[in-house]
């Protein structure tokens, strides 16, 4: 992409940045005019569809709880854009049409805090492994945000952003289980070809 070419050299030049550093810089410039991009679009379909203020709560909080959770990543801008518009259609979807009452909220809180406990945060396979101890910080992090969501949730009666919040970290936690079933078949067919 152009502007993303020129941005990395004026960036490389001005500081003149190591082979490593400019590989870096360029990835994360290509990372956040795709993220951009994808909201940008994203955001004008659910305005059209009147649903810009739930699009709106839903972003910010899967934006909070994925950072530190992370979960299913795609090889091609427009399977992972194809994916994010499901996935933010079905938790607004269900907010439309499932009350939350405390039986129901209890439920969503326990499945996922205990999917939360159990898993590590899933990163891309482009990215380097997280430390013990980070992954550890982003786990605790992950627990806090989701208990005070869910513990909002209860006091904050009838709050738009909370319902939407809930039912996007129930399905960011349903994401994380089929990830980390992604991730194991991908390791064991890597391993089978390698045993060929």
């Amino acid at each position: 992409m152009f502007l993303i070419d020129k941005l990395h050299r004026y960036f490389e030049k001005e500081f003149n940045l190591s082979e490593l550093d400019s590989i870096k810089l360029k990835y994360s410039l290509e990372i956040i005019f795709s993220e951009l991009s994808k909201l940008f679009i994203l955001f004008a379909l659910f305005s059209i569809l009147r649903k810009r203020t739930d699009f709106i709560y839903s972003f910010l909080a899967l934006f909070l709880i994925r950072t530190f959770t992370g979960g299913l990543h795609f090889k091609t801008y427009g399977k992972c854009l194809i994916f994010s518009g499901l996935f933010f259609y079905i938790s607004i979807f269900l907010k439309d049409f499932i009350s939350l009452n405390f039986t129901i909220i209890s439920i969503l809180f326990i499945f996922s805090l205990f999917t939360i406990i159990i898993f590590d945060p899933i990163t891309h396979e482009s990215r380097p492994s997280y430390s013990y101890k980070k992954k550890k910080q982003f786990k605790i992090i992950s627990i806090i945000l989701l208990s005070s969501h869910f513990l909002i949730c209860f006091f904050a009666d009838k709050s738009p952003y909370f319902i939407n919040s809930i039912w996007v970290i129930t399905l960011q936690s349903i994401q994380l289980l089929i990830a980390k079933e992604v991730n194991i078949y991908e390791k064991k067919k890597i391993h089978f070809q390698k045993t060929i």
